[in-house]
């Protein structure tokens, strides 16, 4: 299963960490809109455990798609350095962008998660952490 750790909440945007199974030593930094309570389009999605599958976007070509969020679809994981580069769904980035709700390297961060998920059908499980509690 794929974990995404949330750990910061910010009024600009959501920041966390995703581990992939059975690898500890690969992460990868999320950006995500605000909690804003599963707005469409505005917020981010709620914490829970979500099947993703392996889909074609007319914008992003294939990516992974988050199921079944209550309210909610068109949940995309796709390249992404800032939370408005979404509208709700998961940007993924390979490290923190100093002072700014951003990750970087979002394309190669997208390919090095492409390579290892390889279109197959994932879990993910989305929680909430403290960054102290974080194994980075």
């Amino acid at each position: 299963m794929i974990r995404l750790k949330r750990f910061a909440y910010h009024p600009a945007g959501t920041l966390g960490i995703m581990h992939m199974p059975g690898d500890d030593a690969q992460i990868f930094y999320t950006i995500e809109r605000p909690w804003l309570n599963n707005k469409p389009f505005e917020s981010c999605i709620p914490v829970g455990e979500y099947s993703l599958s392996w889909k074609e976007s007319p914008k992003f070509g294939m990516c992974y798609e988050v199921e079944s969020v209550e309210g909610r679809t068109h949940i995309l994981i796709h390249v992404a350095n800032f939370p408005t580069d979404v509208v709700g769904c998961i940007g993924l980035g390979t490290g923190l962008m100093g002072d700014r709700i951003a990750v970087s390297s979002s394309r190669d961060a997208m390919s090095k998660f492409h390579e290892l998920t390889a279109g197959k059908t994932q879990l993910l499980e989305i929680q909430s952490a403290t960054y102290a509690a974080l194994k980075i």
